[in-house]
């Protein structure tokens, strides 16, 4: 039986906001060096600018790497997608237990993003009801091997007649 092991992703706001005023401060200074190069600011010459803004792209480049999604929350408990069942914290549950189930499988970590950086992995996302509340988990896909892995299970799961009336139609 296919299963996916992977941890459960909270996002921290605090976090969340002290990396976007990581990255507002990167390309502020290298926005500032170019305005000091297009005023005639004595120091900051062509050759200046252009090494200060590979510089600063780098470090943003290599720190959004190494922090990876520990930059925007924390791995909280572990979490397991099978082809019959979920089994979050170790309490597995069956499907057959669950309604309106969507699994989505949206990113991994290290995934480009369309203009510039990379995706830290932890925005997928697991919703379903169950005893009449609404649950919403956000988990981590750590490649692109796991990436192809989820897709193809979460495949199998939504074409699995027997599952059909448990599943979210979309």
């Amino acid at each position: 039986m296919e299963k996916f092991l992977t941890s459960i992703f909270v996002k921290r706001k605090e976090k969340g906001t002290k990396r976007l005023l990581y990255n507002l401060g990167i390309f502020g200074l290298i926005i500032g060096i170019w305005i000091l190069y297009f005023i005639g600011f004595p120091f900051a010459g062509l050759y200046t600018a252009i090494t200060f803004s590979i510089a600063m792209l780098g470090i943003k480049i290599y720190d959004d790497k190494y922090m990876g999604i520990s930059a925007y929350g924390d791995r909280k408990a572990t979490l397991v997608i099978a082809e019959q069942y979920l089994e979050i914290r170790g309490v597995r549950i069956p499907f057959t237990e669950l309604a309106n189930l969507v699994i989505y499988v949206d990113e991994y970590s290290g995934m480009p993003k369309e203009f510039f950086g990379s995706y830290h992995g932890g925005n997928n996302k697991i919703e379903f009801e169950r005893d009449g509340k609404r649950f919403s988990i956000n988990y981590i896909i750590k490649n692109r091997q796991d990436f192809d892995r989820v897709s193809r299970l979460v495949d199998g799961i939504e074409k699995n007649p027997n599952l059909q009336k448990y599943l979210l139609k979309l």
